[in-house]
């Protein structure tokens, strides 16, 4: 019921979250296929296991310690234009890390578009797309169309085909 109230109020306005940025695949495993617990030490998740095509197309979320928790679990997950600006930073950024603070509103599902990422351990913010309104892209070339021609491919060959359609 909270959950539900929570989605309603942030409909309007943009929700700010903290935590270690994992995809749903390696969470609902437990342990990734990178060998990291995600309940005991997200920050060790690897860039090569998020841009896995697997866990590409699981989609993302945060996890975080609740109070009171030993362990960590997923607590927002993010909308189909979330993950497309998520996919669009690891393949633009250099990658520093995990743990992150994700803001935007909610879509009609409950799951948070992203407006910016700010990564904690140096500060810097990205921005994102925010409600959908535009699709990612460079070039003409959309984020999901080339994770839709990429999904076939090994998880190496599809994160060199996005790197080099960012060039």
């Amino acid at each position: 019921m909270a959950f539900v109230a929570l989605v309603l109020l942030g409909a309007a306005e943009a929700a700010v979250h903290r935590g270690y940025l994992y995809d749903q695949l390696c969470v609902n495993h437990g342990v990734g296929i990178d060998g990291v617990d995600s309940r005991t030490e997200p920050e060790k998740h690897t860039l090569d296991c998020l841009l896995f095509s697997p866990c590409i197309e699981s989609g993302y979320g945060l996890v975080t310690k609740p109070a009171g928790q030993r362990q960590y679990s997923m607590e927002v997950l993010l909308s189909a234009q979330g993950n497309a600006d998520v996919i669009t930073w690891l393949t633009t950024q250099e990658y520093l890390g995990n743990h992150v603070e994700i803001s935007g509103p909610y879509d009609s599902h409950g799951r948070l578009h992203v407006d910016t990422i700010k990564r904690l351990n140096d500060g810097s913010i990205w921005n994102g797309s925010g409600e959908g309104s535009g699709e990612t892209s460079t070039f003409g070339i959309s984020t999901s169309a080339l994770m839709t021609s990429a999904t076939g491919c090994s998880s190496m060959l599809a994160a060199v085909l996005i790197v080099l359609f960012r060039l």
